[in-house]
């Protein structure tokens, strides 16, 4: 009855993913072609309704300002700046200075000794314009390279992290506050502050923070809200609530607004679509009646759901193996359920003895 069980959980997440799907809003389309490969999202604070994108790597070393429409209203680019890999972008205020934070941290192969996030103030006027960093972090990780394509900002702070992407959890590191928004130079090495295993969330390609510290990561198929990393519990991070994500050619980025209420998610390719999704509610402590990390059982509920109809897609090899893996589902439930009835009511033998 367990595999009965399951099957009908994800039959059941399918349907539910399905109805999230048609209630998703496409927020702007990317017009430009140039930007083919947009791999982060961070939203303007000197600018209404405008985002910030940038491609990944094999691409110049500029940074797009989307409009409402979809259209580029500025293309900056970063002086000095060569993007290897530049896979995160963040938007955030220090000491009452609009920055954005562009992170060079790709490394699908883990060769690189170092990665780099440059600071740059956030043009005032929307011009085609060069600015030269206000700063470069050169830094490095305890126990050798990673992977990572996630930069997150504290709105609160101003203090950096990076979520490495591997299959199974992440690791959260910190910039060191002595590097940023501290004055030391030369190369620092990345504080590593807590991971994310527990949670499910593998193979993270963007995160951002909440205005109440909590932060959201997304992977290719679902999105997790995880308690902030001052609230680490044991070295882990909880997670508060998860959904699935509507279906994206490859999911890379996602950008927090309206108050933490809805999130902006991108994919890559040509003309691709940016599409609004509704954060999922998260119990408050009172609701929870624990401590601010804990989990909600039915976020618990949700999030393992989430996880497994992304792994189930990802097996399946996309959405017409996920529908054909459903079929097969169906089908094993209705044997289970004729099985189990057949047990039921076929008359009890007693059993012989031997002699």
């Amino acid at each position: 009855m367990r595999v009965a069980v399951v099957v009908l959980t994800t039959l059941a997440l399918v349907l539910t993913d399905g109805a999230a799907q048609a209630k998703t809003r496409t927020d702007r389309v990317i017009q430009d072609d140039r930007i083919a490969e947009s791999s982060g999202l961070a939203p303007s604070l000197l600018h209404d309704d405008v985002l910030w994108t940038h491609n990944d790597s094999g691409n110049p070393n500029q940074i797009y300002a989307l409009a409402g429409d979809g259209s580029t209203a500025a293309t900056v680019t970063i002086a000095g700046e060569d993007a290897r890999d530049w896979e995160a972008i963040a938007s955030f205020e220090l000491d009452g200075t609009a920055l954005l934070a562009i992170a060079d941290i790709g490394d699908n192969d883990a060769k690189h000794d170092s990665v780099r996030i440059a600071i740059v103030p956030e043009p005032r006027a929307l011009a085609d314009t060069t600015i030269t960093p206000q700063r470069v972090l050169r830094l490095t990780y305890p126990g050798g390279a990673r992977d990572a394509e996630t930069l997150l900002a504290d709105p609160r702070t101003g203090r950096l992290y990076v979520v490495s992407k591997t299959l199974f959890g992440s690791e959260v590191y910190a910039v060191p506050q002595a590097l940023w928004p501290g004055r030391t130079t030369g190369t620092s090495r990345l504080t590593e502050m807590t991971d994310v295993g527990r949670t499910g969330a593998g193979l993270v390609t963007d995160g951002a923070f909440t205005p109440d510290g909590n932060i959201v990561l997304r992977g290719y198929g679902s999105l997790s809200v995880i308690a902030g990393p001052d609230r680490a519990d044991g070295g882990q991070l909880e997670t508060l609530a998860s959904k699935a994500l509507p279906d994206q050619e490859q999911g890379e980025s996602i950008a927090v607004v309206d108050d933490g209420a809805y999130a902006l998610v991108g994919s890559e390719g040509e003309n691709s679509p940016i599409l609004r999704v509704k954060l999922p509610a998260v119990a408050t402590e009172d609701e929870q009646g624990t401590t601010p990390g804990a989990t909600a059982s039915s976020s618990s509920s949700t999030e393992s759901a989430a996880a497994a109809t992304e792994k189930l897609r990802d097996l399946a090899g996309g959405d017409g193996g996920l529908r054909w893996l459903v079929g097969a589902g169906a089908a094993l439930v209705a044997l289970v359920a004729v099985s189990s009835i057949a047990i039921l009511l076929r008359p009890s033998r007693s059993r012989r003895r031997r002699r």
